[in-house]
Order: structure tokens, then C-alpha cells, then sequence
């Protein structure tokens, strides 16, 4: 794996997490442990390779500010998140919105093209559990799906190139999640212990996706050439966040009723189309808060808000945070 992680502010540049890496060999399997370079922060990334296609990482850690890191997987992956704090926002080519990745959430996700660029939002704790399955692994264990529900929909997931859903963590996740963090054992019980857990946080979580007949409406079910002409409406959106169209108008340019446009697009990014654009619009208000080189006001005009009040508040309401608060805590952690 070659993981970049990149710091907003260019002073800090490109660091390798590799370069911390401390390797301890067991037995069967090997547990790496990655601690978060001091001038970005505290904490550690623990993986444990365990039986083959298997591999699970626990995470605990507290960045200075926001990180971007670039992740290239040697092959695809059904991964399974498990989010006890903090948040994360993941691109892949596959998907054509970000992922947003909260507390509280367990997420499933598979993608063809194993490329992902992960933002990790800075000053919050982020403390979560990451099993990642092959799909021959994941092939033997649905052998034994009598019943045809969970197999079936992962089979078509590997068919169709990607996946993506998520789901609120239940008391019974939680649970393990504190069992694996709290674990005590050493040496090879330490290793079986944390891997018959998250194979119990696997089951926890297909059993909530597929143990019932809606398994479909995980998949959006849109053809080629519809899927091409939704993403090009995204992409006319994103060029002018400002001044959109208007959907009908949007729709037309794209060679689609606003019906078809609007039901596809729910489909394919799990929203409509004007929620989309709220997101797009805060994530670029974002951006030019952390650059500090305008006023809020400006800011929310440059976003495509309608007044600085507007913005503020959908702001607080995305990120938990007003937007003179962030730029307060931008400031100060680039003057450290």
C-alpha cells in the first residue's frame, strides 16, 4: 500500500506514513503499527493481516488540521467501516459523490478501481475499525448463504464495479467495537481475538445491508448511457455553483426529462440534485475559509449563498462548526 498524507498547509508537504511504520511479525500473519507523525498530530493506525484476504485496522487518532491522504490498493476490496468518532470524506472514481463517513455509522463499500483519496476532518478524535475482505475471501464465506441473500447482491456488486452503503452502528457493533479497543491479550490470543471480532462485526453488518428483500435499492439500478448524462449534469453543476441551472433547464442540456434526472440522480449520489449542490457549495466555502483570503461574506457569495446568515447557518448545520469559529481554529493552528 503507498499512502500519502498531505496537510492543507503546503509548508508540511507530502510525509509517508510508511517511514513510521513499526512491524511486529507473528505467526501466520504480521500487526503494523503506524503513529501519527508529532507535527500532525497524535495517535495510530494498527493493522493486522489476518487469515488470507483478510486484514482489519483499528485507528485512534487526533490531527492538528485537516489531512488528505492518497491510498492505492494492490487489488479491490469489500470494505467495511465502522465509525465510533470523528469523520472522514472519501473520493473514488467508481463513486461519483464523496462518502462522507460520520460517528455512529457503519459503512460497506467495494470499488472496481481501488484508488481512493481520503480527507480526515483535523481537531476531532477519529476512532474507528476497518475490515477489509477480497472477494475470493468473501466468496467462501457466502458458500454458505443457504438462503441467497447476501450472496447474491455481492456477486452483483463485483459485476457491476462498485458499491456503497451505509447504516447506523447498533448497540450489539458498539459493543464489539469496545471489546477490540479495550482487548488486553498479547502475542497470537491478541491476534485471533481481534480477528474472530471483526468477522463478528462482518456478520453484524451484512446480517443489517441484506437480511431482508430490499436488497436492491442498495444498487443504483441506472443504464450507461443515462449514468453518463447524469454525471455530466453534475459536472455543469459544480462548474457553476454560483449560477446553476435550473432543473428543467439542467435536464435539457443533458438530453433528459427533469423526471428522469431527478430519480436517476437520487439513484446514482443518494440525493437530489439541490442537495447536491448544497454540498458542493459548503465544501467550496470550506476550501476558501481555510485559504483566509476573503471576508465570510464573500465567501458565502463566492459559494453561491444568497448572504453571509444563510451560509453561516447551513454551515453549522453541515460541519458542526460556525464559519468564523473554523477560520478562528485554521489561524491559529497555522501560526503554531
Amino acid at each position: 500500500m503507498n499512502t500519502k498524507v498531505m496537510i492543507q498547509d503546503p509548508v508540511y508537504g507530502f510525509i509517508r506514513f510508511n517511514g513510521e511504520a513499526k512491524t511486529l511479525l507473528h505467526k501466520g500473519g504480521s500487526e503494523i503499527l503506524r503513529r501519527v507523525p508529532r507535527n500532525l498530530g497524535q495517535g495510530q493506525f494498527l493493522t493486522l493481516d489476518c487469515r488470507p484476504g483478510m486484514d482489519v485496522c483499528m485507528s485512534r487518532c487526533r490531527f492538528v488540521r485537516e489531512y488528505r491522504a492518497e491510498i492505492t490498493w494492490p487489488e479491490p476490496r469489500f470494505t467495511f467501516v465502522f465509525c465510533m468518532s470523528g469523520s472522514t470524506r472519501t473520493r473514488n472514481p467508481w463513486c461519483p459523490s464523496p462518502l462522507d463517513m460520520t460517528a455512529g455509522q457503519v459503512h460497506l463499500y467495494y470499488f472496481e478501481e481501488p484508488v481512493l483519496e481520503r480527507r480526515v476532518s483535523g481537531r476531532e478524535e477519529l476512532q474507528a475499525v476497518v475490515v477489509r475482505l477480497s472477494c475470493e475471501g468473501l466468496r467462501y464465506l457466502l458458500e454458505t448463504d443457504q438462503e441467497g441473500r447476501v450472496a447474491p447482491a455481492l456477486t452483483r456488486a463485483i459485476e457491476q464495479g462498485s458499491l456503497f452503503l451505509n447504516r447506523k452502528m447498533t448497540f450489539a457493533m458498539q459493543y464489539v467495537l469496545f471489546q477490540m479497543f479495550a482487548c488486553s491479550h498479547q502475542g497470537m490470543i491478541r491476534r485471533i481475538f481481534l480477528e474472530s471480532k471483526a468477522m463478528e462485526l462482518v456478520a453484524y453488518t451484512l446480517e443489517q445491508a441484506f437480511g431482508n428483500d430490499d436488497c436492491g435499492s442498495f444498487f443504483p439500478a441506472v443504464l450507461k448511457d443515462e449514468k453518463e448524462r447524469i454525471l455530466k449534469a453534475r459536472d455543469l453543476l459544480i462548474q457553476r455553483l454560483r449560477f446553476p441551472p435550473a432543473l428543467p433547464d439542467l435536464a435539457r442540456q443533458v438530453g433528459m426529462s427533469h423526471v428522469r434526472l431527478t430519480r436517476g440522480f437520487k439513484k446514482i449520489f443518494g440525493c437530489t440534485v439541490f442537495e447536491y449542490l448544497r454540498q458542493e457549495r459548503l465544501a467550496y466555502g470550506r476550501m476558501l475559509l481555510a485559504e483566509n483570503k476573503l471576508s465570510i461574506t464573500q465567501v458565502a457569495f463566492e459559494a453561491g449563498f444568497c448572504g453571509s446568515s444563510h451560509f453561516a447557518s447551513a454551515f453549522q448545520k453541515r460541519f458542526g462548526i460556525s464559519p468564523s469559529a473554523f477560520r478562528t481554529g485554521k489561524s491559529r493552528s497555522t501560526n503554531q
